[in-house]
């Protein structure tokens, strides 16, 4: 049961999977990843993000190098979102 998949921004990442495969494929598809899952991509502010992981359905975390007691602030919209998502996509997973 993968309800969350942090991605680094590279599709190897997702080779072999089992989950995000299309009929006939291998797995591992990233598009079919996070159609089915939520997906996260944390990075520094100012970072470039990975080409790659604009055409994925990721929410993005920036952490600051500067201010780095704002992580909670990330981690809390990390946890809100998947909270929101699973409220949409997974009712069944949640408690009550």
């Amino acid at each position: 049961r993968v309800v969350a998949v942090v991605a680094q921004g590279a599709a190897w990442q997702f080779k072999g999977w089992k989950m995000g495969g299309r009929r006939g494929g291998d797995g591992g598809n990233p598009v079919d990843v996070f159609t089915n899952s939520f997906g996260y991509y944390i990075s520094f502010e100012g970072a470039p993000v990975p080409r790659e992981l604009q055409g994925w359905n990721v929410r993005k975390g920036y952490l600051s190098k500067d201010k780095r007691g704002l992580d909670s602030v990330v981690f809390a919209s990390f946890w809100n979102g998947l909270d929101e998502w699973m409220g949409v996509h997974k009712r069944g997973y949640l408690p009550g």
